[in-house]
């Protein structure tokens, strides 16, 4: 018999109020057992039985549902919006130190600062996530607020009650005054294992696979869905305690035993140590062993560990001068270069790519690195069974920075580009004069159909949901699919897609209803969709503002297209080849008979304005509400300019979550700032930019 069957065997003779009160906290118990202890104390089965048992005395009576019911965390109903939200304390941002040399000039000043040479730190590991401040009243959590620009964040509550090793009540409390109101923050993550499992499905279900985890995790508590939060493994550590007591005053490490007292998941690798020599014994340390973490780190934080030490050194700017981050340097292996690969792109680009013995790197398995070029491979000097160098700084695409020249087999040959596309059809390859890289230029290259159909399909062109990777894949290999304009008389085809394995009539349909709202994209996306060589998503616009129509842009001539400023020789040349070319223009007609907007919208005209003309505006931070591009689209469209770097020129800045070097440097220059929703209120009309700007 279980701990717990006396409870169940008890429950007919209880008040409902009070089965439910108990069984709220046998499962919050539970949780914390199995989460954050790694014991559990019941089995599944157990615990499944008490969560539908609660789930229904809720059900039946909502007076009973509480915001501490673990029932909580599997998600309520959809935001519309995230509410923003002030941080009682700021949430300062930690100076950054990539040598020891550094960090013992950071100990000197804090010695200086105190007049003491007696000053104990605590170490942590900085684990790479997304840092969140937790509000609790009366022990039970009220409001958890992401770090936005460190003054103001979004309310993000319902997904972080979504994370069960964090407590929704907190169920022993070390002393009374906490009981009242206290912050607690941590950092919320996800682990390698759990990055990488989610990846793969995506990749098999022919979805985009995501960065990193701490990309993942960012954009997963940007959710407005808590029910989809509550799919996504998210994972959390608390370092932080700040409560109505003078025994959260004393020391840092001392409030990381409270933490995990009232059942905070705390880190098990930080530590306090008595000098600098021992700080630096703990860097040393976790060099070695940081690849060996379930999760990623990107650095060590050294604190002051005294509260009362840390309140006299005080802050500068936006970071304490009481604590530090020290940052390694990018994650190395050594792997083989077993072979170079090509891969075509959708305007032909021939890219050489590295074929690696798999190398775990950063948290991910490492099989393959792009080369991009021959002149990168040249200049690297690498060659085939080479023990080259994989580097992974900042959670980026993985890079071969060289090679181990001792390491070098004798007969290795030097790398030489081929004269045939690799693709089944073997034609020649072309090299621009002047540029970088091989073309193939058969227009029915198979490798090169796929990439045009996929960047066709992708959001930022046509937006035809269920037309990823593998499903063309698929198509084209079956022959469904041999050109973009082929989507179009998918419909015609639709008995033979029902018929193939993993496509129902549900599927079915929801694919050509995707591929039939696709008609309703503007001509600019359309401009982009047809993959031009050198004409990008801005380049797109500016043409189909400048022309209005396929038919004006088709007709102008090499003088017409040079008189727009945005326009060099490389990109008039790439059209007037484009509309010569009578493979191209076939496909061009089918679209245009398939109905797809082949001209500007009048509206879209009327829409844009000048309101912002002559601005120069730079984006920083992650947007909640619109994504970057979406954002820019907003600022162009009312005659402004957006840059990628702040200077003097630069007329404001728009900052969103995680705002960093950039948000700084605005304030050092004094240039008007913006939050998220000061943006969205200027382009709702509702208030005037100008304001900002100190303009009447």
């Amino acid at each position: 018999m279980s701990q717990f069957d006396i409870f169940s065997a008890d429950s007919s003779e209880q008040s409902p109020s009070k089965r439910a009160e108990e069984l709220r906290a046998i499962i919050n118990s539970a949780d914390h057992a199995y989460y954050v202890e790694a014991h559990p104390i019941m089995s599944d089965r157990e615990y499944d039985g008490m969560f539908r048992e609660l789930q229904d005395l809720e059900q039946h009576d909502p007076t009973l549902l509480t915001p501490d019911s673990p029932t909580q965390r599997i998600g309520g109903s959809q935001l519309k919006e995230f509410v923003q939200v002030m941080h009682k304390k700021p949430m300062l941002s930690l100076a950054n130190t990539y040598s020891e040399e550094e960090v013992r000039d950071f100990d000197e000043r804090v010695t200086q600062g105190l007049d003491n040479p007696h000053h104990p730190y605590v170490c942590e590991l900085k684990v790479d996530g997304v840092a969140i401040s937790l509000h609790y009243r009366n022990g039970v959590l009220e409001r958890a607020v992401t770090r936005g620009d460190g003054e103001i964040g979004d309310d993000v509550t319902a997904n972080i009650k979504t994370i069960k090793e964090l407590p929704l009540k907190i169920q022993h409390i070390p002393f009374e005054e906490l009981n009242q109101e206290m912050e607690i923050r941590g950092e919320v993550y996800m682990e390698n294992a759990a990055f990488l499992a989610l990846n793969q499905a995506r990749e098999e279900a022919g979805e985009k696979t995501y960065a990193n985890p701490r990309n993942l995790t960012a954009g997963t508590l940007k959710q407005l869905n808590s029910k989809e939060v509550a799919k996504r493994p998210l994972k959390i550590v608390c370092y932080y305690l700040d409560g109505n007591s003078e025994k959260t005053n004393i020391s840092h490490a001392e409030n990381l035993i409270h933490l995990k007292t009232m059942g905070f998941p705390i880190s098990q690798y930080s530590k306090r140590v008595d000098d600098i020599d021992a700080v630096s014994r703990f860097l040393n340390e976790w060099e070695y062993q940081r690849d060996q973490l379930p999760f990623g780190i990107d650095g060590i934080v050294i604190k002051v560990d005294s509260i009362p030490q840390q309140r006299i050194l005080g802050t500068v700017a936006r970071a304490p001068k009481w604590a530090i981050a020290y940052k390694y340097e990018a994650l190395k292996a050594e792997t083989i270069l077993q072979d170079i690969t090509f891969q075509i792109g959708r305007t032909g680009v021939v890219t050489p790519v590295a074929e690696l013995e798999p190398v775990f790197l950063a948290g991910s398995t490492i099989s393959r690195a792009t080369l991009h070029n021959e002149d990168f491979i040249l200049g690297l000097d690498i060659r085939i069974s080479d023990t080259v160098i994989v580097e992974k700084g900042g959670d980026v695409i993985p890079k071969i920075t060289g090679f181990i020249a001792s390491k070098r087999h004798p007969d290795a040959l030097k790398f030489s580009f081929p004269n045939l596309c690799p693709c089944p059809i073997n034609s020649d390859l072309h090299h621009p004069e002047g540029e970088v890289h091989y073309l193939c230029m058969h227009p029915e290259c198979p490798w090169q159909i796929r990439r045009r159909l996929e960047h066709f399909a992708s959001r930022d062109a046509m937006n035809i949901e269920g037309l990823g990777e593998k499903v063309i894949d698929q198509f084209v290999e079956l022959g469904l699919l041999h050109s973009i304009a082929d989507i179009y008389s998918l419909q015609e085809k639709k008995d033979s897609i029902q018929s193939l394995d993993r496509w129902g009539l549900k599927s079915v349909d929801k694919l050509l209803e995707s591929i039939e709202q696709s008609k309703n994209q503007p001509f600019r996306k359309v401009l982009f969709a047809l993959g031009i060589r050198h004409i990008g998503e801005g380049m797109s616009k500016t043409l189909a503002q400048h022309f209005g129509s396929i038919e004006a842009l088709q007709n102008a001539d090499l003088n017409q297209l040079l008189e727009i400023k945005e326009v060099g020789n490389s990109i008039a040349n790439s059209l007037i080849e484009f509309f010569k070319d009578e493979h191209e223009m076939s496909m061009l007609n089918t679209l245009k008979h398939a109905d797809l907007c082949m001209s500007i919208d009048e509206s879209e005209m009327a829409i844009r304005t000048d309101e912002f003309s002559g601005f120069s505006i730079v984006l920083t931070g992650e947007l909640s509400a619109l994504t970057r591009k979406e954002a820019s689209e907003e600022i162009e469209k009312r005659g402004g300019k957006v840059t990628g770097s702040v200077s003097k020129k630069t007329t404001c800045l728009i900052a969103g979550e995680q705002a960093g070097s950039k948000l700084d440097k605005a304030r050092e220059l004094n240039i008007p700032i913006l939050t998220e929703q000061d943006f969205l209120a200027v382009i709702q009309g509702t208030l005037p930019l100008t304001s900002f700007l100190g303009l009447p």
